[in-house]
């Protein structure tokens, strides 16, 4: 099976946001046009920023997906 990396990004600091943009890019890159595809994932790195005079607060969620 073909395991690919995708990101998501919250420029609010919403991890869960950053988590669903990733998993979204990743069914919609694996689906091959099927209606009811699923995939397998898990996190392999959370990253982000805070602070700084335009109080910034980014969080990256990068993920490996399969077909599942």
């Amino acid at each position: 099976m073909n395991i690919e990396n995708f990101q998501g990004t919250s420029e609010e600091g919403d991890f869960q946001s950053a988590l669903l943009e990733a998993t979204n890019k990743a069914l919609e890159a694996l689906s091959n046009g099927t209606s009811d595809q699923r995939i397998a994932w898990k996190i392999i790195e959370t990253s982000g920023s805070k602070g700084g005079f335009l109080g910034e607060n980014v969080i990256t969620v990068t993920i490996e997906a399969q077909i599942n």
